[in-house]
């Protein structure tokens, strides 16, 4: 049985990137990260009466988790000797701090975040991808989008203009820029400012921004809402992107590693029947997220790998220094499970 436990959009006052700011999500991640490693709520995947191991699992209630559920009405997770958990308050950027205190076992993270981590000298493990780019520009589950009305019709014209993204220090912020790069036009020139995505639409129909780097669903509501894509980063940031990854402690890969094969042979089964049952997971969405049936039969789903791509790791390294969130590169061998 899963325990699930959800998370409504709040207001959030818009925060204009700075390059000084760079370093926040850095700062953020090593501080809560220390405070958060001497809690005594370690739940270290602890045994059940019925021979499972118990694993608790943090993420935002999106798409991405129905292969999750699908795998537990399935009994994948069982013949896995797994029982699993779900934790959806665990926001992305508390969940490191999280995962290395042992409050949760894993939890997904997007990859810039991650080899941010990582420089900073926090040992998370990328275990197996929780999305990914479909790798094809126009089909893709996150896009940068304008309004209909505002005569932006390529990613360059967004030069010198207002551009929301969720987290101004995370892969989407990259997306946005990359588009923008791809076109031909001067990245460095955006003003960035932090917009939860649940709030784009609005944002974008009241002229608020000129335009926003959004994934599904909230993708398809803001063109239900009359806005339109103009450019598609995931795909302009690699060939093979992956966009978050299952991650974990090297405490746990070093004190469990059993726990952790587990999970991710378990996490390729239940994206290999996803892959198959596209029509399930799109009846899935709609019983944990709060997404309609028939919003959930319009998104585009994200894509499904079996491994984190190392290339798209090296291209996002590059990103994150050029763009001032890191200083050195990290050693992607220790942030990625072979």
């Amino acid at each position: 049985m899963f325990r699930t436990t959800r998370i409504t959009g709040h207001p959030s006052l818009p925060i204009t990137f700075r390059r000084g700011a760079a370093g926040l999500l850095a700062a953020a991640l090593l501080g809560t990260a220390v405070t958060g490693c001497g809690s005594d709520q370690a739940t270290d995947a602890a045994g059940t009466d019925d021979g499972l191991t118990t694993i608790t699992l943090a993420s935002s209630p999106l798409g991405h988790l129905a292969p999750i559920y699908l795998a537990e009405d399935k009994g994948i997770f069982a013949r896995h000797g797994l029982k699993v958990e779900v934790d959806t308050e665990t926001s992305d950027l508390t969940s490191v701090p999280s995962v290395l205190a042992g409050k949760v076992d894993f939890a997904t993270g997007d990859l810039t975040t991650l080899i941010v981590a990582r420089t900073q000298g926090l040992d998370v493990k990328a275990v197996v991808p929780a999305s990914a780019s479909t790798g094809k520009a126009g089909a893709d589950y996150g896009a940068l989008v304008v309004a209909a009305d505002s005569g932006i019709t390529s990613p360059k014209q967004l030069e010198g203009k207002t551009v929301a993204v969720n987290i101004l220090t995370n892969i989407a912020a990259a997306a946005a820029r990359e588009a923008v790069r791809a076109d031909g036009g001067d990245s460095e020139s955006l003003k960035l400012v932090e917009i939860p995505f649940p709030q784009v639409p609005a944002a974008i129909s009241e002229g608020r921004v000129a335009g926003a780097w959004v994934v599904e669903p909230f993708l398809s509501a803001a063109k239900a809402q009359g806005a339109v894509p103009i450019g598609w980063g995931f795909t302009d940031l690699a060939e093979d992107l992956t966009v978050s990854a299952w991650y974990t402690s090297g405490a746990l890969v070093t004190r469990k590693p059993e726990v952790v094969t587990a999970f991710r042979t378990a996490i390729r089964e239940a994206y290999a029947y996803a892959r198959e049952h596209e029509d399930e997971v799109r009846a899935k969405i709609p019983t944990f997220t709060q997404i309609t049936p028939e919003v959930a039969a319009k998104i585009t789903i994200t894509g499904w790998r079996d491994e984190v791509s190392r290339q798209a790791a090296e291209k996002l390294a590059g990103y994150a220094r050029r763009d001032g969130l890191i200083n050195t590169t990290p050693d992607l061998d220790e942030l990625i499970l072979p």
